[in-house]
């Protein structure tokens, strides 16, 4: 017979449960915060909610912030699979966004069919080869991944205060930009009306369904997942564990690198100092709380590109600074720290003790 309450089934429950339960932990406690400042919660976030999904318009501008996330999201992900953390996910994002605003700008006479392909190229590459100093420095010396991707997060931010200041800056843009890309650079529009929805968050979406696939189809990304999982025991068993830690940042570079190609082309058009809020940043508890999984990582996005999205009509309507949005984002990175603290407590509710349990583990949940 059936034993019900079964442990795996539980585990997996509360895995689901854990980034829901981290969510509404942060809108509960900034709830407070806005609460003791006099203003309404209620009020806030409903504020919040209407900005973000209230209209056509609010959807599009929540989808349109969420593309970038969610690369970001990806390339995290990646790195953590491999057993590594790319923190430095922001300077790669600012340096593919470079790289392909200048080819956009730069590579004269190709049709769109091929522009825009070679210039998401140009952006991949240079994200790929802004992770290469700190993947080498990390397996053949290993120095410490934090400390070298904050400088190289540092050293990106001023130089594309250089492109846009100095070197590739226009004297037509009303701020500091770039030159505009050039029409057949520009990605194609699904929706135009009341705001403009480029074709950035289908690719996002083949982006997860191809990640997804290596991830729990190929023996490459098993073996990164092992790598992440237990490197000394994939070691143990063959796996060459420094080649998927190094391919785990520079892919991960890569795919970040064709987020800013992709803000760049499907939104901006052209470069300039302020077009990425952090989201590279936003990109990190994505990753941790979507466990990897790219599609919930999609999904974790919208959710991040709502609150960046509604934070103004939030603080039209209600009073509340949109900075709120930031503490947010900062309470989910910290209970993101506590999340094993949570899944106790999950487990604790979830899995209802039995004789058995242990014998179904091991039998597939059934027992005669």
């Amino acid at each position: 017979m059936k034993v019900k309450g079964n442990g795996v089934d539980a585990r997996r429950a509360s895995s689901i449960m854990t980034p829901v339960v981290l969510v509404l932990l942060a809108l509960a406690v900034a709830a407070v915060m806005i609460l003791a400042t006099g203003k309404n919660p209620v009020t806030a976030y409903s504020a919040l909610f209407y900005g973000a999904f209230g209209s056509p318009a609010g959807i599009i501008n929540t989808l349109n912030k969420a593309v970038p996330i969610c690369f970001c999201a990806f390339a995290v992900s990646m790195s953590q699979k491999g057993g590594t953390f790319n923190i430095g996910v922001e300077g790669q994002l600012l340096m593919g966004a470079s790289a392909c605003t200048l080819a956009g700008i730069y590579l004269n006479g190709l049709p769109a069919v091929v522009h825009i392909p070679l210039a998401l190229m140009a952006g991949m590459a240079v994200g790929l080869a802004w992770c290469l100093i700190p993947a080498v420095l990390y397996i053949k010396r290993g120095v410490s991944l934090l400390v070298i991707f904050l400088l190289m997060n540092s050293i990106a931010g001023f130089v594309l205060q250089y492109l846009v200041l100095d070197r590739f800056a226009s004297g037509n843009a009303l701020v500091p930009a770039t030159e505009a890309v050039k029409d057949s650079a520009i990605l194609p529009y699904l929706v135009r009306r009341p705001g403009k929805l480029s074709a950035a968050m289908i690719i996002a979406v083949i982006c997860a369904a191809v990640l997804y696939y290596f991830y729990n189809k190929m023996v490459a990304g098993y073996e990164m997942r092992a790598t992440g999982l237990n490197p000394n025991a994939a070691y143990t068993s063959g796996i060459d564990t420094k080649k998927y830690m190094f391919y785990s940042l520079v892919f991960g570079g890569m795919l970040a690198g064709l987020g800013g190609g992709l803000e760049i082309l499907g939104n901006h058009h052209r470069l300039y100092t302020g077009f990425s809020p952090g989201y590279g940043y936003d990109g990190i508890p994505i990753a941790i709380l979507s466990g990897g999984n790219p599609f919930i990582a999609i999904a974790g996005s919208i959710l991040f590109g709502a609150l960046r999205a509604g934070s103004i009509n939030m603080r039209a309507m209600s009073g509340v600074s949109d900075e709120i949005v930031s503490v947010i984002q900062g309470l989910l990175i910290l209970f993101v720290a506590c999340q094993y603290i949570v899944k106790y407590f999950l487990n604790k509710l979830t899995v209802r003790k039995s004789p058995f349990t242990a014998f179904d583990i091991k039998k597939g949940g059934t027992h005669e």
